[in-house]
């Protein structure tokens, strides 16, 4: 897989990376949800919820014992076939707890994304973890 697809849906899709690593370095819980269709769908090593208000609760749980996300994420490949497409992504996450502990992730997300009238939303962010680091006495 490349990038395929129209020029326009390609900048969209791009864009709603963009705002989804936005809301999640920003820590703003309704701008993330907004990002997935009302069906999407995000599973990882961790946990599989799916519907805007899963969605919300995963964020709720992971959230309650961070203080700050930094949230990069870059696109690897986009296949766009009308209303829908594949997307490959990486992240790279550093989180600060509460507590002061600081713990970081590299993975990758295979995406199924859907076209809602005029707007790219997740569909399946499907996530699969390649590095952690974590303090010692805390695993992930």
């Amino acid at each position: 897989m490349a990038f395929t697809g129209p020029v326009e849906d390609r900048l969209a899709i791009r864009e709603l990376y963009g705002t989804y690593s936005d809301a999640s370095w920003r820590g703003d819980r309704e701008q993330w949800v907004s990002c997935f269709a009302p069906e999407g769908r995000w599973s990882s090593h961790l946990f599989d919820a799916t519907g805007h208000d899963a969605l919300r609760e995963t964020w709720d749980g992971l959230w309650k014992d961070w203080e700050t996300v930094a949230f990069m994420g870059e696109i690897g490949a986009m296949d766009i076939a009308r209303d829908s497409a594949s997307v490959r992504s990486f992240a790279r996450e550093v989180v600060k707890m509460k507590n002061g502990a600081i713990f970081k992730l590299c993975g990758h997300y295979d995406d199924r994304l859907l076209r809602i009238g005029d707007e790219w939303k997740f569909l399946w962010r499907a996530y699969r973890l390649t590095i952690d680091e974590f303090p010692e006495g805390m695993a992930g």
